[in-house]
């Protein structure tokens, strides 16, 4: 029997979007519901990890993205150093994740759970039917679309875009996988932290997989190899598998897609295993989700652009910021397009991009938002969206706090001003705005 409950806000999606958008709206007092059809949060961060934090910091090494991504990635911030590779370790990550989810007491978090049904009604979502560990039907005052694939909008019915415009065929996807127990000693450079060392390993390692290439003993198009180190320096995560044609709105495509991606995995280790390093090397594990570039882009009331990003746009309703570089794995298996953004090093994220056309209660905080296959390819990090989610799950409790009919009609200037008071980075006017009283400084104000 289905089940009804009511909250002010629901999140769909608990990867680093949705997990920032949830906390970004609980602290501001709202009654949050985040809903992951996964048995456990964490998203691709997780799940499909490259282990590599992506770059957040401009030309000149400030940071342009702070506030929550900054709790999930202290060092960081506070170990900053040119020299060493920023790097996480995804197990790590999770339990962050779960610690800062169950610090917040108007935030409810409900796993194992998929939207099935979006109802529509004069434009505005006015409801949601759940399968899975719970059968119910959900309401809110506005709706948070943080799965990387933009699922809830569609299921909505708003336009989205999906793939290379012209011929629709999306980045190439990838599974990624953790190699421990290497004799460091053996290689070149042995301190695999640093960028000169991790370069050098490449190069080590490269004759081997060509090799491998040459003889027909794999599918791989792939033309070099890239992995990261563990913060620990012990074990490296290789991020250097290519499966074309996956597209995760046709799950058959994505079943095929791991089943090629775990045997081109195990590929590459028995070939890296000639190195000397590797001789004793162990494969822990491959990642257990296949990591997935690309998916739904919604389309917004404004699309960005990679002249947006390769001109370091600013926009008057920025929410967010984006440094990382366009970076497209090619749909068709050849080299990849790495294009860093020019001076000062980053672009703005308008709120318009995260307000999808024709409804009026529904904003994104994923890399779903609105956006060209190339830029796309440059917000789709843990950073951005991170920032993304942010400042949607802030838009989100200004539109329920103050009343709002209309995720439109949010001021830009006064989700920048709550961001600023959260130690995020903003640049544009801000407007103080009232913010809502836990139920705590409430009570306590009705008793005095």
């Amino acid at each position: 029997m289905s089940e009804s409950f009511d909250f002010d806000i629901i999140v769909a999606g608990a990867g680093v979007g949705g997990i920032s958008a949830a906390l970004a709206a609980a602290r501001l007092q709202m009654k949050v519901l985040l809903l992951e059809q996964a048995g456990e949060v964490g998203g691709t961060g997780v799940f499909s990890s490259v282990s590599l934090i992506c770059t957040f910091r401009d030309s000149q090494g400030r940071p342009i993205t702070s506030g929550i991504h900054r709790e999930l990635f202290p060092a960081a911030y506070t170990h900053y150093n040119e020299k060493l590779v920023p790097t996480y370790d995804e197990q790590e990550l999770k339990a962050a994740y779960e610690r800062l989810l169950a610090s917040e007491p108007t935030l409810t978090l409900w796993t194992n759970c998929q939207v099935t049904q979006a109802d529509r009604q004069d434009g505005r979502i006015v409801r949601l039917h759940i399968e899975g560990s719970r059968t119910a039907a959900v309401t809110a005052k506005v709706y948070l679309d943080a799965t990387a694939d933009g699922n809830l909008s569609a299921l909505a019915g708003m336009e989205y875009q999906l793939g290379r415009e012209g011929d629709g065929k999306l980045q190439s996807a990838t599974a990624t996988f953790k190699v421990s127990g290497i004799d460091c000693s053996l290689l070149k450079e042995p301190d695999i932290r640093q960028w000169q060392a991790i370069h050098s390993l490449r190069k080590e390692l490269l004759p081997y997989y060509l090799d491998m290439k040459a003889a027909g003993r794999t599918g791989n198009p792939r033309q070099s190899i890239t992995c990261f180190p563990y913060p620990d320096g012990k074990a490296l995560l290789f991020n250097s598998t290519s499966v074309l044609d996956v597209d995760p709105t046709r799950p058959e495509t994505v079943a095929r897609g791991k089943e090629e991606g775990i045997r081109q995995a195990q590929e590459l280790f028995e070939t890296i295993r000639q190195h000397p390093a590797f001789h004793h090397a162990k494969l822990d594990y491959i990642a257990p989700k296949l990591g997935i570039r690309e998916g739904r882009r919604i389309v917004g009331e404004y699309v960005l652009t990679a002249e947006d990003c390769l001109q370091s746009r600013r926009f008057d309703d920025m929410v967010a910021a984006c440094a990382y570089a366009l970076d497209i794995h090619s749909p068709d298996g050849g080299a990849t397009r790495l294009e860093s953004i020019p001076e000062p090093g980053y672009y703005h994220i308008p709120y318009r991009s995260l307000i999808p056309k024709g409804c009026a209660n529904l904003l994104l905080s994923s890399r779903c938002i609105s956006g060209t296959h190339e830029a796309h390819s440059s917000y789709r990090i843990m950073a951005s969206v991170s920032a993304i989610g942010e400042a949607a799950g802030t838009a989100a409790a200004l539109c329920v706090f103050q009343g709002l009919e209309d995720v439109r009609e949010v001021n830009p200037a006064h989700i920048r001003f709550i961001l600023q008071l959260r130690g995020q980075f903003i640049e544009g006017e801000v407007e103080r705005t009232p913010m809502p009283a836990s139920a705590a400084w409430a009570a306590e104000m009705k008793e005095s």
